[in-house]
This record gives structure tokens, sequence and C-alpha cells, in this order.
């Protein structure tokens, strides 16, 4: 198997853009026409998938949307991972990390039975904890770092002692989990999630880890600007540096679904959801 970061950068090339599609389902947000159940959810997934792919190097679905409705929401994405091509990079965010038995079995429900390609993992247990998910050389990890929600900071930014074993300076606690994942893995295996909303500790952790893979969540709705991550989120350096885009992903979720949110049935949803999904992409295109 090739690995993730030269299959990201193949679909980068192809499409020009580091457009992630995220798929964040809400009953209440489906257009007119759609049954608000798990069979509505579905199949608006499933119009979504179609008229968004052409435009996307990543598909982003977060489990626990489907989680919530049971074994049968966990089938019913199991089916729209089907829908998914092989060029384009399937990533489950699921923030999973447990202890090494734990976190084994983690990986084989989200790599080997859902087939993603990568997956969110929660670094708070340690590098022990996360290792079963960053281990494979074909597959990838996106480490929490500096997330995109409010409260991030309540823990992500505490300030946390110098340790000369690994020349790290006394440095907010986001910055730490940066200089730590760059020793995780097999090498071009990790990642890191840092959200849009926070341009200036982006900038920062791309100083310390210029090599590795960031996945933004955070622009559009939750407020965060395309221009600084376009220009801080990119690798410099390999493995990522080496690969079109610099291995960046920008997931965008709400800013293309709700697209068809409160229009009514006389309108062709698969129309707006493509229009919103070319507008992003555009947004977020890299140099060739």
């Amino acid at each position: 198997m090739s690995s993730y970061l030269e299959r990201l950068g193949a679909r980068t090339r192809s499409t020009g853009s580091v457009l992630c599609l995220g798929i964040d389902p809400v009953l209440e947000a489906l257009p007119a026409g759609f049954s608000r159940d798990l069979a509505g959810i579905e199949r608006f997934c499933e119009v979504l998938l179609e008229a968004a792919l052409p435009f996307a190097s990543a598909v982003k679905p977060n489990i626990a949307f489907f989680e919530a409705f049971g074994s049968p929401g966990i089938a019913a994405l199991e089916r729209l991972r089907i829908r998914i091509p092989a060029e384009i990079v399937f990533v489950v965010d699921a923030k999973r990390g447990d202890i090494g038995t734990t976190a084994a079995r983690q990986a084989t429900a989200l790599f080997d039975n859902l087939g993603a390609d990568a997956v969110t993992v929660n670094p708070y247990l340690g590098s022990e904890a996360v290792e079963p998910l960053i281990g494979r050389v074909g597959r990838f990890a996106y480490v929490l770092c500096r997330t995109s929600n409010p409260g991030a900071g309540e823990l992500q930014s505490l300030e946390v002692a110098a340790d000369p074993t690994i020349d790290a300076p006394a440095e907010p606690l986001y910055a730490r989990v940066a200089r730590r994942a760059r020793q995780w893995g097999p090498g071009g295996t990790v990642g890191l999630v840092v959200g849009a909303t926070a341009p200036v500790e982006l900038e920062k952790i791309r100083a310390i880890a210029p090599e590795l893979a960031l996945l933004v969540p955070g622009v559009g709705a939750q407020g965060g600007e395309v221009e600084p991550v376009l220009r801080h989120g990119p690798a410099t350096s390999p493995p990522a540096g080496e690969w079109q885009g610099g291995g960046l992903l920008v997931n965008v979720s709400r800013g293309i679904s709700a697209a068809a949110s409160g229009r009514d049935g006389t309108v062709d949803v698969a129309v707006l959801l493509a229009a919103a999904a070319a507008d992003w992409a555009a947004r977020l295109r890299v140099p060739a």
C-alpha cells in the first residue's frame, strides 16, 4: 500500500484544492423532502457525496453522528463508505486513544472494518495509547493538538515545564503535544489537528513541526479565516512537505451542507451542494 501522504498528495494534485468534505448530518438541518430519521440522513449524505466529491481531496465523517443511531447508523456509514472512490482519502473523525489493548481494537474497527485511511486521535493518554493507531505505514492519525472549539484553551493553553530531555522550553500544552508528536510512529503516519479559529497558535505549531500534515477544522461556520490557514498550514519539510498541498486538509462541513438547509422542495439540492463545494474548493486552492 502506498503511504497516506502519497495518496493525499495525488488527490490534491488532481483537484488543486485542500478541501476536506466534512459530514456531520443533523436531522433538523435536512432540506425539505428528506425524512427526519436515519433514512433521511443517509439519503442526504448520498446526495452530498455525489455533488461534492468531484471537488474534495478528502471526506471526513464525524462518527458520533452515526453512532447516535446505534448499529443501524454504523451500517449506514459503512454503506456511505462504499460510495467514496479509492483515490479520495477517507478520514474518520473518531477522536480515539486508549490503553494499548483497547486502542488495538479501535484500530481494527476503524482501519480494517470501516476502511478508514486516517483517523483523529486523542493524545491525553500519551504515545502508548495511540501507538496502534499510528503504527501502520499505510494509514494515518491526526493528533488533537489545538482544537477549534471556544473552550480549547482551558487545558490546551496551560503552561508546562521545560523538558531538557527533548530540548523543550516551558510552553503551552498544545505546543508540547506538537513537539512530542514529531517523535511518534514509524514516520509519515502522524499529523495534527489545529483549528483555524486559532491562527496565532497555528503559526507557532507550524514553526515547531514543519514536517507534519495538518487537518484544520473551523473555517466558515466557526469563524476561522482561510488566508492564515493557507499561509501556515502546508508543511515545508518532508514527509508532508514533499507533496502538493504540503499535507494540508481544511475541513468544511456546514459551509457546504447548509447550502440546501431551509430550502423548499422546488430547489435542486444537489445543484446547491455542488455549487457550495465548488466555491470552497476554489477558496482552498493551492499552488501546483
